[in-house]
């Protein structure tokens, strides 16, 4: 037999060269993935809380003006990373129409940064129907639950939390990440009844 009509395969040393430029390309490209992968999952728990808020609202709609009692009156009630979304109501307005309601007992305060990274002004906005939050991505929840008709929101950026109950050992210091809407009083109303 002539060596033209032998073939050749691969030695241990290109076989080793291939492999280091495949993981020098996974390793590369797996950081990025992983990132696309949490801004991808954060989309999607925006996003759900948005249908959340606006299924509340069509609840609203839908029962004389009276919002869900709990959460699991609506269908999209839990977020991307499989927990159950909180619903924060303002006292009577699941037991009675907003369109009677002149004003609600529940209040937001949104703590913002005030000048090297302390959040620690907030600014209170006043007759809200009701909140909307997912814990986010760490399954720690840091907004407050009412305490004297308020619930205590930290601003994106900030660190801390505000509900301990849920800590669960993962500390205070970390940055701020539970996902929220609210709706006020007067823009339900706005949408819900005629004059």
């Amino acid at each position: 037999m002539s060596s033209a009509n032998k073939s050749r395969g691969f030695t241990l040393v290109e076989i080793a060269i291939v492999l280091v430029i495949v993981g020098l390309i996974l390793g590369t490209l797996a950081p990025l993935m992983v990132g696309l992968i949490k801004k991808d999952k954060l989309e999607d728990g925006r996003q759900t809380v948005q249908r959340a808020r606006d299924e509340i609202i069509g609840y609203a709609m839908i029962n004389s003006g009276r919002l869900p009692a709990n959460i699991s009156a609506i269908s999209h009630n839990v977020d991307p990373w499989d927990e159950q979304l909180i619903l924060i109501t303002a006292p009577g307005l699941s037991s009675s129409s907003v369109c009677s309601a002149n004003s609600t007992s529940l209040g937001i305060i949104i703590y913002r940064a005030a000048g090297g990274g302390a959040c620690s002004s907030g600014s209170l906005k006043q007759d809200v129907a009701f909140v909307i939050l997912s814990k986010g991505p760490d399954y720690n929840r840091q907004i407050s639950a009412p305490a004297s008709g308020r619930v205590a929101i930290l601003d994106y950026g900030c660190t801390g939390d505000l509900y301990l109950a849920d800590n669960n050992g993962v500390g205070s210091n970390r940055p701020f990440d539970d996902i929220y809407d609210y709706v006020s009083l007067q823009e339900l109303k706005a949408r819900l009844c005629t004059p």
